[in-house]
């Protein structure tokens, strides 16, 4: 019979091992990504921004109500780039969605998605993209 320290040191070492990735945070900063099936959460709970696995970036509260129209692209992550352009890209390095919000030099950029339901795209304070002035562009 095991001890319950024995059993506790176990689980321990078995849940160390395991990669969680945190999916309920409500921003990306420069260089943060989702993969397939991540999402971000509203800090209200009333919103998700969810990568689906079919490839489209769409905006959920109780029906959607923004997309990225990239479902059945093969793209495979969304990244914050360092020069504040949103990008999907594919397992080739290929983009397949950005926002067009690429600009020199070296800024705080960070996607937001709002208690409203609006991801929001900001370099330094000033906003240079959100959901819904556009959908961004396919590629």
């Amino acid at each position: 019979m095991y001890s319950i320290e024995c059993i506790s040191f176990i689980w321990t070492i078995i849940l160390s091992s395991v990669s969680f990735r945190k999916m309920s945070k409500n921003y990306l900063s420069r260089n943060d990504e989702l993969r397939r099936g991540d999402y971000l959460m509203s800090n209200n709970g009333q919103w998700k921004a969810i990568f689906q696995g079919d490839g489209n970036f769409v905006i959920y509260g109780w029906k959607p109500v923004w997309a990225s129209d990239t479902c059945g692209s093969d793209a495979v992550r969304l990244i914050m780039q360092e020069d504040c352009n949103l990008v999907m890209y594919n397992e080739c390095n290929r983009p397949k969605w950005a926002s067009d919000t690429d600009t020199p030099g070296s800024h705080v950029c960070r996607l937001h998605l709002s208690d409203d339901g609006i991801l929001q795209l900001h370099k330094d304070a000033t906003e240079l993209w959100n959901s819904t002035m556009s959908r961004g562009e396919k590629k």
